[in-house]
């Protein structure tokens, strides 16, 4: 694994925006296309990336009406998760089959969560092992 080369795992279907291109035009691409971020372009030359975050962050800061909607109208329901006493590449193929970066963990005795594991944590456990 730790000799395959970037070209072999990246995407290579990019997905850009124009520069002058709304956040809502952005969300809705983001949406469409069941991704996280955006290459944004100016005359078909990348200069930013727009991600998630990004627009959450400025939603939150110039919030209306919008920013009392209870959470449980807007949160996925159809929560998966992961037993705790899993292998880590369980994690991983769940996080690839249903797109997502973040799994609540489960206490295998009583079936409650008690954690949660994120794409960040996996990558910052691989980054400490010796790379050949």
């Amino acid at each position: 694994m730790y000799t395959t080369k970037i070209k072999d795992l990246m995407t290579k279907d990019l997905i850009t925006i124009d520069a002058e291109e709304s956040i809502i035009s952005a969300s809705e691409l983001m949406i469409e296309k069941n991704i996280g971020s955006v290459i944004v372009v100016d005359n078909n030359i990348p200069i930013g990336i727009i991600t998630e975050r990004d627009i959450v962050k400025q939603v939150i800061k110039n919030c209306d009406e919008l920013c009392n909607i209870p959470v449980e109208d807007i949160a996925s329901k159809n929560l998966i998760t992961i037993q705790s006493n899993e292998q880590v590449k369980n994690a991983l193929l769940k996080m690839y089959k249903y797109r997502i970066k973040r799994l609540p963990v489960k206490n295998p005795n009583n079936n409650e969560i008690f954690g949660i594991i994120t794409t960040q944590d996996i990558v910052a456990a691989f980054s400490t092992l010796e790379v050949k």
